[in-house]
């Protein structure tokens, strides 16, 4: 496992929606969830585990990063046997990187993907649903965020200086979808 702030760090780009990002989430999503189903152990009960197609890629219409994110909720005594799935699978586990809760893998060859496990119905995994379903139900929110994505992609280039960049805009984004529920 790595966890060093130049691992992590990479250059970023952000580009206009392209459809295919679903297609392509649906299916790493369908695949992960596929291959827990058959560990041994509390991840392979039905509903000990969820997964979702999260992050920019997930919302029809939406600039992002060409990297698709998939969330992995587990029971936390699960952790380490679903990251050790996921590396089964060609990607490079990052440890916490400093999101606290989270185990963040990544994958740059074939479609670049992220993986991002973290406690099935926590906050992490909540949130990050909310936001989702935020953007995908309010155009106007959607639109505020592809905003502040392409200008921290313009003003920082890497990743650790694009995510500080955007986070005020994210906080108000996440405020909101609290709010209205979604």
């Amino acid at each position: 496992m790595s966890n060093s702030t130049s691992d992590l760090d990479e250059p970023i780009h952000v580009v206009p929606y392209d459809p295919a990002w679903a297609g392509l989430g649906r299916a790493l999503a369908e695949r992960l969830a596929a291959g827990l189903r058959g560990l041994p152990g509390a991840v392979g009960l039905p509903g000990a585990v969820g997964v979702e197609h999260i992050g920019s890629t997930s919302v029809p219409g939406l600039a992002a990063k060409p990297v698709l994110d998939v969330q992995v909720g587990c029971a936390p005594g699960d952790v380490d046997m679903v990251v050790a799935h996921v590396r089964a699978l060609g990607f490079e586990d990052l440890g916490e990187s400093g999101v606290p809760g989270r185990r963040y893998l990544r994958r740059r060859a074939e479609q670049p993907a992220n993986v991002h496990v973290v406690a099935l119905g926590g906050g992490l995994w909540t949130d990050n649903l909310l936001l989702r379903d935020h953007l995908r139900a309010h155009p106007e929110a959607a639109a505020c965020y592809a905003r502040a994505k392409r200008e921290a992609a313009a003003a920082t280039g890497r990743l650790l200086a694009y995510s500080a960049h955007k986070a005020a805009t994210v906080a108000e984004l996440l405020a909101e979808a609290r709010e209205t529920g979604a």
